[in-house]
């Protein structure tokens, strides 16, 4: 095993549309001691054969095909082949700067950290937004971090993202944190990892480092129904609680998991708190007139589940980056619309967020919309446990 070596490990699964552009960005990285796993997770379409060109065209990349498991199975297999001192994680839907990995590897160089953290870039269309945690720049030890590890005190900011494609994992860490993750797991899979392997490392290096590029498409797992999704739910829940507690942290990260339950709970299942409609927003009367503002993830939920609740209509759905969603098909108008909009009773800002929230109430009060017309979560709602 290299000990500068980098094993970036790649999930592969019916991605065939973006699949060139993400091994492309990383076979041109400038840092050239680098390995790439493609583990083609049984595709049905040509996502395969596309594996299978590159690992004849370049011989630092390994080929796994295996039948269908999902994620936390295709991750495993990956990493059991991994030949790296580090590994790194890229889906395969997004792609990476070419001095990504360059500058990651000297973090970890200079720091001496078992894990790197990186920020990363969320793409729609041709906007792109800088994402990153709460901590500042600098290494860490894991006690350092716990107070505030998966909830910042905002609602809802992260003390430190869950993805794992935006950090480097010493191998022996990562052997240890996802291997033990139960494959039933499909919502959460890198919260399963990433926390757990936080708190397996002595040193954790957080950087000002941006150069991956998490692009939403439209049909992401975040979006999709999955059958039994609260059962799918304690599976994680159950699973970090373990974690924590065998490290006799649940005391610290006990009201920092009820949040982040909230929060994912609310993403999918907004059903789960109602006694009365979108009680978290102060609960919507029946018959009101509605503007959703924000056409991510939780826009398309709540624009799902409100057109499902009788008697209750939408007027308008606005995002500043319309375009690009109008081209998915969606009937989502640019925000200047509510102008034009004079028969609606609440605008719900479709946004987990607080500083962006605020952001978009500001905005909103400048079009001299009515405040009390204005619906983002409660105080109530982020104060009560679940």
């Amino acid at each position: 095993m290299g000990t500068n070596r980098i094993s970036v490990v790649v999930p592969i699964y019916n991605v065939e549309r973006y699949l060139e552009k993400c091994i492309d960005s990383i076979l041109a990285q400038s840092y050239k001691d680098i390995e790439v796993v493609l583990v083609d997770d049984g595709s049905t379409d040509s996502s395969g054969k596309i594996c299978d060109e590159y690992g004849k065209k370049d011989g630092r990349v390994v080929i796994i095909h295996k039948t269908n498991g999902g994620l936390v199975s295709a991750r495993k297999a990956g990493l059991e082949v991994a030949a790296g001192a580090f590994i790194g994680c890229v889906d395969a839907d997004d792609w990476i700067e070419a001095d990504y990995y360059e500058h990651m590897a000297q973090a970890q160089k200079e720091s001496g950290a078992d894990l790197i953290v990186s920020g990363h870039f969320h793409d729609i269309g041709e906007d792109s937004k800088k994402v990153c945690g709460s901590f500042a720049e600098g290494t860490y030890s894991k006690e350092q971090l716990l107070s505030q590890l998966l909830y910042s005190g905002n609602f809802f900011e992260y003390g430190i993202q869950p993805h794992m494609v935006t950090k480097l994992f010493r191998k022996e860490i990562l052997l240890k944190t996802q291997l033990c993750v139960d494959e039933r797991i499909v919502v959460g899979e890198d919260a399963a990892v990433v926390y757990p392997s936080i708190l397996e490392a002595e040193k954790i290096c957080i950087t000002g480092i941006y150069g991956y590029h998490y692009v939403q498409h439209e049909g992401s797992i975040t979006k999709k129904e999955l059958k039994d999704e609260t059962g799918i739910y304690q599976l994680l829940f159950e699973h970090l609680e373990k974690q924590f507690r065998e490290k006799g942290i649940w005391e610290i990260m006990n009201l920092q998991m009820e949040q982040y339950k909230k929060y994912l709970l609310f993403i999918r299942q907004m059903q789960h708190f109602d006694e009365k409609v979108l009680l978290p927003y102060g609960g919507i009367p029946q018959n009101s007139r509605i503007i959703i503002y924000g056409a991510g993830v939780l826009g398309q939920k709540m624009y799902k589940y409100l057109s499902q609740v009788e008697d209750m209509s939408i007027v308008l759905w606005v995002d500043k980056n319309f375009r690009s969603y109008i081209e998915k098909g969606m009937d989502v108008k640019e925000p200047e619309a509510i102008t034009k909009c004079e028969n609606y009773d609440y605008i719900l800002i479709a946004n987990t967020v607080l500083h962006t929230a605020e952001v978009i109430k500001k905005y909103l009060l400048g079009l001299n919309v009515v405040e009390s017309k204005i619906k983002w979560f409660t105080p109530d709602f982020i104060e009560q446990n679940v």
